[in-house]
């Protein structure tokens, strides 16, 4: 079975194929009719003749002629129809019945059908010769298939096979993409290799349009992967080489002689080496909070690890408290991603919202739910998207202590989760909502 995210397609390719094929055999059917009347028209223009001929010379509407096929017969009326009409003179079985009738010396000139009563008729103008025109009508004969038990189970084993056959094309259609999808997803979810098979190797079965657009795809992913690769090495070199001289500046600092005249110098020293050193841990966590592999067979608490988080800020219960169920376990997450999840949303209600904050864990059967709850006024209506970009902060931020990673670092890892990330603003105060699905 497809996947969900494809079942629509899927359900759309099939629907069309089922009406594309209904409509052809109805179209055919049609067709079969019209000419199994055509075919017809011999025999009944030969039992005809001599009713038509009959009910002309009859006085309007006194009689009908009897005539075999035409239940009721046929009777000559005094004028053209009335009301609701349609001119069959030109169909084809009107035209073959014209000539047979021609054939056996009864000319009519015009053939119209109308409904009234509950029943068909047809009406036609018969022409003796050297006289005007005579109108007569009949009601139509049965021009459809009786309806047996046996069309109706030819009907149904029809339906089957066309259903089947739709249903294998589709299949054949929807295939190749849903492969295409799962590469997209595996780098999407990990970051790093594509386990998914190319589609290169199955040219046979996938269109050459999306062969091309996975090689295309593949040579991206591989261009990605290499860049994230010599990041972190960069990233690895620019950490030890900065780390180690700030560490000698802010030994070098502590060792002066500490006297009146220097001792502002020396705290402003040590003070910005240790913002320098806290810029670069909150720099090298962003990087590696988009790179960590996930493994699906990790199972990490989220009670404990946000019980853990909550003690490690140390304030009271009335400024920071939990509420969680016994134990909520997910798959695939390391307990040090959700950690630093908790730890920054905490951290990011704490110096830009307001007291108290509360961290409520809770499920719904089908997904984790990590909400952080503040009584801060919330972030402005359309400043969401902007403060989850790495570096940015909302002006209310400019003069409160960071770097503006928090909520990237955060975006980063529930992107890693394959989760959503949220923001509200209700009654009970400022929302921050991460939900991540228990099957990814």
């Amino acid at each position: 079975m497809l996947p969900a995210r494809f079942d629509s397609l899927f359900a759309r390719l099939l629907l069309a194929q089922l009406v594309l094929v209904l409509c052809c055999v109805l179209i055919f059917s049609g067709f079969v009719i019209v000419e199994r009347n055509t075919s017809l028209m011999p025999q009944f223009a030969e039992a005809w003749a001599p009713a038509f001929t009959a009910a002309a010379a009859m006085p309007p509407s006194v009689d009908s002629a009897p005539v075999l096929g035409l239940p009721g017969g046929i009777r000559r009326q005094a004028g053209p129809p009335s009301g609701l009409r349609l001119a069959f003179t030109g169909m084809p079985s009107a035209v073959e019945l014209r000539q047979q009738l021609a054939m056996r010396g009864v000319l009519v000139d015009a053939v119209w059908l109308t409904f009234g009563d509950g029943s068909l008729r047809f009406w036609s103008r018969v022409v003796p010769p050297g006289e005007p025109g005579v109108w007569i009508s009949g009601r139509v004969p049965a021009v459809w298939p009786r309806w047996t038990t046996r069309t109706t189970v030819t009907l149904t084993l029809l339906l089957i096979v066309v259903g089947l056959v739709s249903r294998g094309l589709a299949r054949h259609v929807t295939q190749p993409l849903d492969r295409l999808r799962q590469r997209m997803q595996a780098h999407a979810q990990t970051g790093m290799d594509i386990d998914a098979p190319p589609l290169a190797g199955t040219s046979g079965k996938a269109p050459p349009e999306l062969i091309a657009m996975d090689a295309a795809y593949t040579q991206l992913a591989q261009r990605l992967q290499r860049n994230q690769r010599e990041r972190a090495l960069l990233l690895a070199g620019v950490s030890h080489d900065l780390r180690s001289p700030l560490a000698r500046i802010r030994l070098a600092a502590e060792m002066l002689p500490e006297s009146s005249d220097n001792r502002d110098g020396v705290a402003s020293i040590v003070r910005n080496v240790d913002h320098a050193d806290r810029l670069i841990a909150s720099f090298l966590e962003f990087v590696r909070a988009s790179a960590r592999n996930l493994d699906p067979s990790d199972v990490v608490d989220l009670v404990v690890t946000a019980r853990l988080v909550v003690k490690r800020f140390g304030r009271p219960a009335q400024e920071l408290r939990l509420q969680a169920p016994e134990r909520l376990t997910l798959k695939g997450a390391t307990g040090l991603l959700v950690d630093r999840l908790i730890v920054n949303l905490v951290d990011n209600a704490i110096k830009h919202g307001a007291l108290p904050v509360v961290v409520d864990i809770a499920s719904d059967g089908d997904a984790a739910f990590i909400t952080v709850i503040d009584a801060g006024p919330g972030l402005p209506p359309s400043g969401a998207a902007q403060l989850l970009e790495a570096f940015a902060r909302g002006d209310a931020s400019r003069g409160a202590p960071g770097f503006g990673l928090g909520l990237a670092i955060a975006q980063q890892i529930v992107t890693r989760l394959q989760g959503e990330l949220s923001f509200a603003r209700d009654d009970t105060g400022h929302r921050v909502r991460v939900r991540v699905p228990f099957t990814r």
